[in-house]
C-alpha cells in the first residue's frame, strides 16, 4: 500500500484531532489530553506539519516546531554544543493504531527531519521516557539519544523524565558523533 506525506491543511485537523485521542487511547500519548486539542495539533510555533495518508485515509501526523521545552532545549544544546536556535523540534508524531506496521513512523520522521535539515536545523525530538514504543522507533531509525532531564510541564504541573534525540543525518551518518554528545 503506497503511503502519501504531504503538507496538512487546515481541513485536516477535524481527523488529526480524532487521530490524538485515538493514540492517546492506545498509546497514553500525549499523556495528557490538552483542554484545546485543535491548538495541541495546530501549534503556534509549528514551522510545518504533515499528514500521512494510506488508501486515501489520514492515518498519521508529525509537525516541525521551533522550539520545545526549554529543558530539553538546553540540555540538547549543552551536549552538543550547537545553540539552541540551530534545532527543528519534531513533533505530535501520531500513528493510527490500526495502520501500523506500514512504515508511516518512519516516513513522517524523514519528512519533518529532512525539512529541518534543509532548513539549516539539526532535528531533535523529545519524548516521555515511558514511551518504550516511540523510543523503539526513534533507535531503529537511527536517532542519536543525547541525554535525559526532568521536564516541568507548566500546563499541568507535571514533572516528567524526557530523553532528547537529534536524527542521523540524511546520509546515514548520525548528524553529530557520539563525541558531541558526550
Amino acid at each position: 500500500m503506497p503511503v502519501l506525506v504531504r503538507m496538512r491543511t487546515e481541513s485536516d485537523l477535524d481527523v488529526c484531532e480524532q487521530l490524538c485521542l485515538d493514540v492517546h487511547q492506545r498509546d497514553g500519548y500525549p499523556r495528557r489530553l490538552p483542554d484545546d486539542l485543535r491548538r495541541f495539533m495546530a501549534w503556534p510555533n509549528a514551522i510545518c506539519a504533515w499528514v500521512a495518508e494510506l488508501d486515501g485515509e489520514v492515518v498519521g501526523h508529525v509537525a516541525l516546531h521551533a522550539s520545545g521545552s526549554p529543558e530539553i532545549m538546553d540540555l540538547t544544546a549543552r551536549m552538543t554544543g550547537q545553540p539552541v536556535e540551530r534545532f527543528g523540534v519534531v513533533a505530535r508524531l501520531l500513528v493510527s493504531p490500526h495502520a501500523r506496521r506500514n512504515g508511516l513512523g518512519r516516513s513522517l520522521l524523514l519528512r519533518a527531519s529532512g525539512h529541518a535539515v534543509s532548513l539549516g536545523l539539526v532535528p531533535l525530538l523529545e519524548v516521555t521516557t515511558d514511551l518504550q514504543p516511540a523510543i523503539d522507533l526513534y533507535e531503529d531509525s537511527g536517532w542519536l539519544r543525547v541525554g535525559k532531564t526532568s521536564v516541568h510541564w507548566r500546563s499541568t504541573g507535571d514533572v516528567v523524565d524526557e530523553y532528547a534525540y537529534v536524527a542521523p543525518s540524511l546520509d546515514g551518518a548520525p548528524a553529530l558523533s557520539s563525541s558531541d554528545t558526550t
